[in-house]
């Protein structure tokens, strides 16, 4: 980009962060879809409530996007702009909106696909204004880069961040108040929770330099092109301006769905010229529950970053990363180097989190060893391809086999005894695996495997009243 004359202020900062700006391949992405307010919170939870009354069972497709438009239009919950244009024209409204719905992790829609609410969009839907705002401000925060809903390319640049935490901390570093221009210039450089202290310099000597100064930097940020970058998608592709494709430009043109995005949490508020943070007391009570125990997993697969993301339960922490880990572990190697994990990051872990990190743990080695002998679950069975840890947006099915009579087994790892819950578990699985693996039908059972079976895990499986109970879901006692 040339360098800046001997005698310009802080030359050494600048000139670090022109070099950074120029390289940057990534910013602070948000899908131009919506912006988010409380009325469109609002327009939301109404969508919702329809799709979850009458499609909730149907797959995502043009024909569908199109009855679930009329349906809206008849309620008046939405009012589309065209009505004589085809069918994927005039259905590009949903598909925007099902872009929001995507962002904040409420609703799971794939292609051919059947349509899913999670536990998050379920919490929306059945809400009063203020507890929707509370559902929409939890998954802002827990919103993070890289996320498998990102590009590829894209998304390999993060090395991992939750940006509204990371803003809040610029925020606390920064008088509690950055300008629209800090925020697009330097915020959007940030591509690790690491990056707070130098994204704070650049702010705080551009802060010390004068408007001409100013002025003189400028004239070289508008210049650099943007890096390139897989298409953002449908709905940000029929709402992309006419332009010279700079960085500058792109970020600007995404700022206000950005400020929209993470300054929607009451935390943050947004001015004429400014973002704010209007009770830092309260932040500061948030970033000592948070960052503690923050770390962002990497998740491999969109399936499990909505299982996660459309968990209210589940949050960015050491817990959530070593159980991954974990899970993801497919080879005797990759479990070795899991567990070596685990052990040199177990003093970061409160006595709930190691439970459950121990729990999975146990679960891994049952696994492992059924793999390697399946016969000992049931003569025949054989894992499908990619069953084990076969990922869904609902969760991850442990192993997912086929049995010598061509029938579907889900099969469902227990570190302990079997308690009442792990039946809704196997059941939501076969569900998911009966609606959405092709050629499945109703040739599908399951198998749990726990260390032992109590008299209420028996009534439940009596429960479901099918004559073949006992075969349609097995029990397996290891005695490992």
């Amino acid at each position: 980009m040339g360098t800046l004359d001997r005698s310009f202020p802080f030359r050494d900062i600048f000139e670090s962060f022109l070099d950074e700006y120029s390289r940057s391949a990534t910013y602070w992405y948000v899908p131009k879809a919506r912006v988010l307010s409380d009325e469109n919170v609002g327009v939301m939870a109404a969508i919702l409530n329809v799709i979850f009354d009458e499609f909730l069972e149907r797959v995502w497709n043009v024909e569908t996007q199109d009855a679930i438009l009329v349906r809206l239009t008849e309620l008046q919950i939405v009012s589309p702009s065209r009505s004589d244009s085809t069918k994927v024209d005039r259905t590009a409204l949903i598909r925007i909106w099902k872009k929001l719905f995507d962002t904040l992790g409420l609703l799971w829609v794939q292609e051919d696909k059947e349509i899913i609410i999670t536990d998050a969009g379920l919490d929306l839907l059945g809400g009063q204004a203020g507890e929707r705002r509370s559902v929409v401000e939890r998954q802002v925060i827990k919103y993070q880069y890289p996320n498998p809903s990102l590009s590829r390319t894209y998304r390999e640049d993060f090395a991992g961040i939750l940006p509204y935490i990371f803003l809040l901390e610029v925020l606390m570093k920064c008088d509690h108040r950055i300008t629209f221009t800090e925020y697009e210039l330097f915020v959007n450089l940030a591509t690790s929770q690491d990056d707070v202290g130098h994204i704070c310099r650049y702010i705080h000597s551009w802060r010390d330099i004068s408007d001409e100064e100013k002025e003189l930097i400028m004239d070289k940020v508008v210049k650099v092109p943007m890096a390139e970058e897989a298409a953002d998608g449908e709905a940000d592709a029929e709402m992309e301006p006419e332009g010279e494709k700079t960085r500058y430009n792109r970020i600007r043109y995404d700022a206000s769905y950005q400020r929209s995005f993470f300054a929607f949490p009451s935390y943050v508020g947004v001015g004429e010229g400014d973002i704010i943070c209007p009770a830092p007391d309260r932040v500061e009570q948030l970033l000592e529950q948070v960052l503690p125990s923050l770390k962002i997993t990497k998740f491999r697969a969109i399936e499990d970053w909505f299982a996660y993301f459309g968990d209210p339960k589940r949050q960015a922490s050491w817990a959530t990363y070593l159980i991954s880990l974990l899970e993801d572990a497919a080879t005797n190697e990759e479990v070795t180097r899991a567990k070596s994990e685990v052990e040199e990051h177990r003093e970061l872990l409160g006595p709930a989190e190691a439970e459950s990190v121990e729990r999975a743990q146990i679960e891994k080695d049952i696994e492992t060893f059924y793999c390697a002998h399946l016969d000992k679950l049931e003569e025949g069975l054989v894992l499908t391809e990619n069953g084990r840890q076969f990922p869904t947006p609902i969760g991850r099915i442990d192993l997912l086999c086929m049995s010598k009579e061509g029938e579907h087994v889900v099969v469902e790892v227990k570190a302990q005894e079997a308690r009442d819950s792990v039946f809704g578990q196997i059941l939501r699985y076969m569900g998911w695996v009966h609606r959405n693996v092709e050629g499945v039908g109703d040739r599908i059972r399951g198998i749990i495997v726990a260390s032992k079976f109590p008299e209420t895990a028996r009534y439940s499986r009596i429960g479901l009243l099918k004559p073949d109970y006992q075969n349609f879901i097995k029990f397996k006692e290891y005695k490992l």
